[in-house]
């Protein structure tokens, strides 16, 4: 069964399940070619109800409603103490670079300000420095690694 808008679909050989608008080839998860008649486990018309009906289907079963109620209500599943994401910070370390990709401290503060953070440049040059996204050239210089 297909319905319009978009399909959850279970792949047979892993049973993970996926967003598509029909069935699709190939399994993104594990690859394997998919089926003409892969098991469409529900029908949707939105992305956003895509979105949580994915979720669902890969959700274990004793887990759904609780997951569903927040997922509808677009509450946090985790909470982040984190005033800026890893995207958020690999974007302000790109704006604060030179044509060379070359950071400094003097460099980032007026992006931070910028995009509203109150985080202190040292601080997140520290923190990227830490998960690899910048490495040290000398003091007070750093390049951003892509």
């Amino acid at each position: 069964m297909s319905g319009a808008g978009w399909n959850v679909v279970r792949c047979g050989a892993c049973s993970t399940c996926h967003g598509h608008r029909g069935i699709g080839r190939v399994c993104p998860h594990c690859g394997q070619k998919l089926e003409s008649d892969a098991e469409i486990v529900i029908s949707v018309s939105t992305a956003s109800e895509l979105r949580i009906e994915v979720a669902l289907a890969n959700t274990p079963e004793e887990l759904r409603d609780n997951l569903r109620a927040r997922l509808k209500s677009n509450q946090k599943l985790i909470q982040q103490d984190e005033p800026i994401s890893f995207h958020g910070l690999a974007q302000v370390l790109i704006d604060a670079t030179d044509q060379k990709g070359v950071l400094t401290v003097q460099s980032l503060q007026p992006a931070l300000d910028r995009n509203g953070d109150s985080l202190d440049a040292q601080d997140l040059i520290d923190m990227a420095e830490s998960q690899g996204m910048l490495v040290r050239l000398r003091a007070d210089y750093w390049q951003l690694l892509e």
